[in-house]
């Protein structure tokens, strides 16, 4: 099959503005991998807590990360409108959002993680360290959220590669600090799952630095405006606030409530003993860097239907998306291949014990297929927001990665499944919610074309 010329020049943009962002979410996952790593060298006990304390952590970043969606949407639509001014009130608007909203979440944290960890049913003698582990992570809160409003404006002003030298930038600092304090190198104590946790946050705190001085030094600056504060504080700055905010809101609930189902199922490893739950992080960990992947491909889908959007051109939106769905299909595809047929290769680079190997090996043959389904829900999903239909692809994303995943994690364990129960529960919510954002694009973009 021959391919046109405009599709060519689609396919090289997406790759542009995808391979920067997968760097970007391949840097975090490194980054989280890195920790299941270190505390692994300390103790299996250690990374449970761990593997527990984010049932809770992750659930509030990507809550503030549905929340901070607005900025891309926004800045992308901006962007392809030419209003330069309009993407640099974005940024603005967007880093005293983050602001806002971590420093909120972080002390909600802080103050309540040994009773939330209980609430979501973590295992009680696990529960305490997780604990010490969420409220240390509670700390980086605020500065996570500059790192990702500022990353979300550039991406939208199509400049993701300076997201990708900032993060990569801080990889190594986090590394070597969470190796000298969680295993207790040069005379420190073993401070496990804390010291990893307190590697991030020192880690987060330079990154958000890094990431604002990105976003303020863009060539156009100037023209931009993302120097120019002179409307902090005003009413015009607030109500561009409060426009992010009510974007955010759905996407905030619904990927808070799609995480609580992979959550319930962390939770739920925690009861089938600590072998199991350190078997089922390894199985996380993997996932998180093949997310990688979908998340680079969805956010250049979110870009180019932005950009359709301000190019007054929304129709365009369907073949630019169909376009990063067939790339996802293609890549994650390929990526599923060693995770099926060589998983012991992959289990190997994770220190532990042989009964939690034999078990993550396990594990990973079954789920590989479905991350197939998980890169094209992604892509689904951001083209969905940015066409301004992010209310029913939350509802979506609730459907399958809640009320679904939850359910059948809860069912299948309570039926004796055991770890392979937790496996179908994820992997049943990637189709779920493939097939019903997949659904309702077709719908809308059809429904644009008619109207064009």
């Amino acid at each position: 099959m021959t391919l046109t010329i405009e599709t060519r020049a689609e396919i090289r943009r997406i790759l542009a503005l995808a391979w920067p962002v997968v760097l970007t979410g391949l840097n975090w996952t490194i980054l989280h991998v890195t920790d299941v790593i270190v505390v692994g060298l300390v103790s299996t006990h250690e990374v449970a807590a761990l593997g527990a304390s984010r049932t809770l952590t992750f659930i509030g970043i990507v809550v503030a990360l549905g929340w901070l969606t607005g900025v891309l949407v926004f800045s992308s639509r901006a962007d392809g409108a030419k209003d330069l001014p309009a993407t640099g009130a974005v940024l603005r608007q967007g880093l005293v959002l983050g602001g806002i909203l971590g420093l909120i979440s972080g002390a909600l944290l802080f103050v309540f993680a040994l009773p939330m960890l209980r609430g979501v049913g973590v295992d009680p003698g696990i529960a305490p360290e997780a604990a010490r582990v969420v409220q240390t992570m509670a700390i980086a809160y605020p500065f996570q959220l500059i790192i990702v409003a500022a990353s979300f404006f550039l991406e939208g002003v199509s400049r993701p590669r300076r997201v990708m030298a900032v993060n990569l930038s801080i990889l190594p600092l986090n590394a070597i600090l969470a190796w000298i304090l969680a295993t207790g190198q040069f005379g420190l104590p073993q401070f496990g799952a804390v010291g990893a946790a307190s590697a991030t946050v020192i880690a987060t705190i330079a990154g958000a630095v890094a990431m604002t001085v990105a976003a303020l030094t863009l060539p156009r600056a100037r023209e931009r405006g993302v120097r120019d504060w002179s409307d902090l504080g005003t009413l015009d700055m607030w109500r561009g606030v409060g426009r992010l905010l009510a974007f955010g809101a759905v996407p905030a609930v619904a990927s808070g409530l799609e995480l609580a189902g992979f959550s319930i199922l962390i939770a739920l490893s925690t009861q089938l003993g600590e072998s199991v739950t350190h078997a089922f992080q390894i199985v996380f960990s993997v996932h998180n860097v093949t997310f990688a992947f979908a998340l680079g491909l969805g956010s250049a889908a979110g870009v180019r239907a932005g950009n359709a959007v301000g190019e007054g051109v929304p129709a365009q939106a369907g073949p630019r998306t169909g376009i990063a769905a067939i790339l996802a299909a293609l890549i994650l595809g390929l990526l599923a291949l060693p995770l099926t047929f060589a998983p012991m290769l992959i289990v190997s680079g994770f220190p532990a014990s042989p009964e939690v190997a034999a078990l993550a090996v396990l594990m990973l043959t079954v789920w590989a297929p479905f991350i197939l389904f998980d890169g094209l829900q992604v892509v689904f999903v951001y083209a969905l927001r940015s066409l301004g239909d992010q209310v029913v692809a939350g509802i979506n994303g609730i459907i399958a990665f809640f009320l679904l995943t939850g359910a059948i994690g809860l069912w299948t364990v309570q039926h004796g499944w055991g770890p392979m129960g937790l496996v179908y529960a994820s992997g049943s919510g990637m189709i779920a919610a493939a097939l019903l954002n997949g659904g309702r694009l077709w719908w809308v973009i059809r429904r644009l074309r008619r109207k064009s």
